[in-house]
């Protein structure tokens, strides 16, 4: 069967486009106050993230902060519509695939230009993806490509050549894979496959990293540290000047403070918003977008190191002791997670166990693990990045595992620190013996979520925090990514997710995700998905000056 796609032709002035809001867990704020005044006559739409984004580099992006930046900036060869998470062209105007799902061919647009001013060409696709695949890149979302043929011993530096990649001319980029790989058009859409200009990345010296150059729908500005990164519409852009003027992400740790400066017309959408039983919720209803968000919450073990290691009992005690209808029922409202592959993922499994608030079974557990009522239990530390409510979260953990004996320390540091601590290196594992974590699926496949953060290859900043290793889990995965019939992949997928819940008890599994906005009324054109809020695309956005 032979697959095509061709680009539609854009709408003026707007084009979809996704450009990450901001990523935080936890919700819950109070204040009083509002006020809805109108957007500044220049068209600035102004939204909030926590912290300063790690890097800017699309090669190595992995967190939601520094993609709140990013998807404004870059695009690649295709890109997933937000309502329907469907793929679409993007710098490429039309595909093809091949009968055997092994060939790809790229026909470009005529009309892609950096933000340098200069024509995007074949040959910075090539440029672009080498890089990425490059071990000197450090990029830990490589294995997007990494089923090119030849990627391997390129990878590995036994040759230079990428039989795998190949430009025929300007307009046309073929890729060949090793064996088929039924999610790769949709992997093609994360940030981290964006297309650069070599003279920009070439340097030695890493400017870009300040100053970053893409063929978004926005362009770079400013950046003033721990304040705000200011991008402007990009005149350029092959699907039409966005409506928007500028963009400025506004840097407020504080939610209480970011509530505020939304109340009183400095951001025109938040990301952390009032609980419904909080009285503010009631007057800001009809500025508050809810919509299904296809993410895991969880609690990692570090399976590397002490106690965790090589301790499946313990991992379980853990799981039983925990209350995780409190976190539905008070904290977040959010579903509680029987396993990994959240709903809206095909391969979800509602009617697996997963692991229901037994404190006594947790404590027999525990004397299986080798520690009755705790005692000899070497000192365990729970790290997360700074948040108030977070915070809230982690004593309630901190509380419940004290009940059946553990005595748990937190830890909270910022974001950077944070990820140092839990992903290590390739080599070595971080520092973090637990950890809490939210992984939001870039596409609606359950490989987005067991590749990276089960596969024993990925350990370390490739997403496989927890040093997990099971042969059969990476064998079933690698079986699925090979099928081209959907119900076959669904079911190594569900077998891989029963392996890692049930016998090995990968995580301390705590609730799938869903999403909660605000926008002012003034702003039009929102189209919610199931990617999350920071997947909302910004240029399809219109400030309407006045009352809603």
């Amino acid at each position: 069967m032979r697959q095509e796609s061709r680009a539609r032709r854009p709408r003026p002035a707007i084009r979809n486009v996704a450009l990450i809001l901001c990523a935080v867990a936890g919700l819950a704020v109070a204040c009083a106050g509002r006020e809805t005044s109108a957007p500044s006559a220049d068209r600035t739409f102004r939204f909030r993230i926590r912290e300063d984004p790690p890097t800017l580099d699309p090669a190595r992006a992995i967190d939601q902060l520094s993609e709140a930046v990013l998807f404004g900036l870059f695009r690649g060869l295709v890109e997933m519509e937000p309502a329907t998470m469907t793929v679409r062209p993007a710098v490429a105007a039309s595909w093809t695939v091949s009968d055997d799902r092994l060939t790809y061919t790229f026909r470009l647009r005529d009309d892609v230009f950096f933000h340098n001013g200069r024509q995007l060409t074949a040959r910075d696709v090539a440029w672009s993806y080498r890089r990425l695949l490059s071990p000197a890149t450090g990029s830990p979302r490589r294995s997007i490509l990494e089923p090119l043929a030849g990627a391997a011993a390129f990878v590995a530096g036994t040759t230079s050549e990428l039989p795998g990649l190949q430009t025929p001319d300007d307009r046309t980029v073929v890729i060949r894979l090793a064996k088929p790989f039924a999610p790769f058009l949709s992997a093609l859409t994360l940030v981290n496959t964006a297309i650069l200009p070599a003279e920009v990345y070439e340097d030695a010296g890493e400017g870009y990293l300040r100053a970053p150059v893409g063929c978004g729908p926005f362009r770079f500005v400013r950046w003033e540290q721990s304040n705000f990164i200011e991008l402007a519409a990009f005149d350029r852009f092959y699907g039409g000047r966005p409506e928007i003027d500028r963009v400025r992400v506004r840097i407020i740790e504080n939610r209480q403070s970011a509530l505020q400066e939304y109340l009183a017309g400095g951001l025109d959408s938040l990301d952390e918003v009032p609980e419904d039983e909080d009285p503010i919720a009631v007057t800001l209803k009809d500025e508050i977008h809810r919509y299904p968000f296809i993410g895991t919450q969880f609690i990692g073990f570090n399976h590397a190191l002490a106690p965790f290691k090589g301790n499946a009992a313990l991992r379980k005690a853990f799981n039983h002791a925990v209350d995780k209808e409190y976190f539905h029922r008070t904290l977040h409202g959010e579903p509680m997670a029987n396993g990994i592959i959240p709903p809206g993922a095909p391969a979800h499994d509602p009617s697996l166990p997963g692991y229901p608030y037994d404190p006594e079974k947790a404590k027999r557990l525990l004397a299986e693990a080798g520690y009755p009522g705790g005692r000899g239990l070497p000192p365990i530390t729970l790290w997360y990045n700074t948040s108030e409510d977070m915070q809230q979260s982690m004593q309630k953990i901190q509380a419940d595992l004290k009940q059946v004996g553990v005595d748990l320390r937190l830890k909270s540091v910022d974001w950077a620190a944070y990820l140092a601590a839990v992903e290590g290196t390739r080599d070595r594992p971080g520092e973090a013996q637990m950890y809490r974590f939210g992984w939001y699926l870039d596409y609606p496949d359950a490989e987005s979520i067991l590749r990276p953060l089960l596969y024993s290859s990925n350990a370390g900043p490739a997403g496989n925090y927890s040093r997990y290793a099971n042969p059969r889990v990476d064998a079933l995965i690698d079986e699925a990514m090979g099928l081209v019939d959907d119900a076959a992949r669904v079911q190594r997928y569900r077998e891989a997710q029963r392996i890692a819940v049930m016998d090995d008890a990968v995580w301390l599994f705590l609730s799938y995700a869903q999403s909660k906005t605000l926008f002012k009324p003034y702003v039009k054109g929102i189209v919610t998905t199931p990617l999350g809020e920071f997947r909302i695309p910004i240029d399809r956005l219109r400030l309407e000056k006045g009352p809603a």
